[in-house]
C-alpha cells in the first residue's frame, strides 16, 4: 500500500498529465481523466482555474473553447464527442468549463459539441507537432 501511493506522490509531483493507475491524476486543481488512450482535462469556470489551464495547455494537442457568439459569455456542461474519420467514437465527455484540452495522436477527427440541442460537427487535424484549436460558438438564446 505504501509503494502506491509512494508512486501516485512520485506522478503528482512529476507534473504527468495522466492517470497514474486506477486513480486520475489532479493538474493544478483540475481532474486530468482517460478515456481509452486520451487524456482531457476540462474546466476555466474562474480564474484559479482559467490559470491552471493555461499552466497545463501546451500538454494538450486538442483545444476546444465553447462560448456564445457576439458576447463571448462562455459556456460549460457541453457534451464532447470526438471520433476518427470512419466514425468509430474514440471520446464521449462532458466539458466542465469553456476549455477542454485533450492529448490524442497526430492525425483527423471528427469533434462534436452540443449546446441548447444544437450539435456543431467539425474536422479537425491534430499535427504531430504543435496543436489544434477550435472554438465552437452557439447564437445567443
Amino acid at each position: 500500500m505504501a509503494s502506491t501511493y509512494k508512486y501516485i506522490a512520485r506522478c503528482f509531483f512529476l507534473g504527468v498529465a495522466v492517470t497514474c493507475g486506477p486513480v486520475a491524476a489532479q493538474v493544478q486543481g483540475l481532474e486530468v481523466k482517460r478515456a481509452g488512450d486520451i487524456s482531457y482535462v476540462s474546466g476555466g469556470v474562474g480564474a484559479h482555474e482559467q490559470e491552471a489551464l493555461k499552466q497545463v495547455e501546451s500538454n494538450y494537442n486538442l483545444r476546444l473553447l465553447f462560448a456564445v457568439s457576439g458576447t463571448g459569455a462562455f459556456l460549460a456542461e457541453i457534451p464532447v464527442t470526438i471520433a476518427n474519420p470512419s466514425g468509430q467514437v474514440l471520446l464521449e465527455a462532458v466539458s466542465d468549463g469553456p476549455y477542454f484540452y485533450a492529448k490524442v495522436p497526430a492525425g483527423t477527427y471528427e469533434v462534436s459539441a452540443a449546446h441548447a440541442g444544437k450539435v456543431q460537427r467539425r474536422s479537425v487535424r491534430v499535427p504531430a507537432t504543435g496543436a489544434a484549436s477550435e472554438d465552437f460558438r452557439w447564437p445567443p438564446e
